[in-house]
């Protein structure tokens, strides 16, 4: 692939990197990836993730300094890679604020916020396409914005983001999108607003009939 055509992404709370690998073995390359813990940046690390060894930035997306590596290593590649622009920025921000799996909940709006954070990069790198990847719940709770105000995820993105960005939210079952599991999670794509003839749906995952159990694990032998 020339230099002219890069595909390039970034990963914002990437965690061991699994869910963005698919970028990277379809050709794309990963600009910068944040995680919170070491080990699970080591992950990322081991699978050869970035391309350069900067691009692996550890530590809370909600600091400014690490908000300024993140941008510094955009500003990199526009430099030294020549990219005109960032192609995907791909968020996952913390769920447990969200997800019905947690039965110990306490004051999780600071966590919540988070997708703020992941919003105010978008809006400075200008990415042509955005995804948000999350639970069920994920637009419907609550978060503090830009703005100081209480409001839903839903409404904080499109607020921020869609002045500049076609946005499109479903829920959807990865299992009927070629996942081996049952998966239920939002996903939020957009689509700057200056990329022409080409739509959130025109990108959005093709449905697929769900396998079933036998299909997955049929030819396992028998358990004694």
């Amino acid at each position: 692939m020339s230099k002219k055509n890069k595909l390039t992404y970034i990963s914002f709370f990437s965690s061991a990197g699994v869910g963005c690998y698919g970028f990277k073995m379809n050709g794309f390359e990963c600009i910068s990836t944040n995680e919170l813990l070491q080990k699970r940046l080591d992950i990322q690390k081991y699978n050869s993730k970035c391309k350069y060894d900067s691009g692996y930035i550890l530590d809370d997306l909600g600091d400014k300094n690490i908000q300024k590596k993140l941008f510094n290593e955009v500003l990199f590649w526009k430099e030294n890679e020549k990219i005109k622009d960032v192609d995907v920025v791909i968020a996952t921000p913390p769920c447990q604020g969200m997800s019905v799996a947690n039965h110990k909940k306490n004051n999780e709006l600071n966590r919540n916020s988070l997708v703020v954070e992941s919003i105010k990069l978008i809006n400075k790198i200008e990415p042509k396409f955005v995804i948000f990847e999350n639970v069920r719940a994920f637009l419907k709770t609550i978060c503090t914005d830009i703005d100081g105000e209480d409001k839903s995820i839903d409404d904080a993105i499109n607020y921020n983001l869609g002045g500049k960005y076609n946005i499109l939210s479903r829920i959807i079952n990865f299992k009927e999108y070629g996942s081996h599991s049952s998966r239920t999670r939002t996903l939020v794509i957009g689509i700057r607003k200056d990329i022409q003839n080409i739509t959130p749906y025109d990108i959005f995952p093709q449905l697929n009939q769900a396998k079933t159990l036998r299909q997955l694990i049929g030819d396992l032998p028998s358990i004694n």
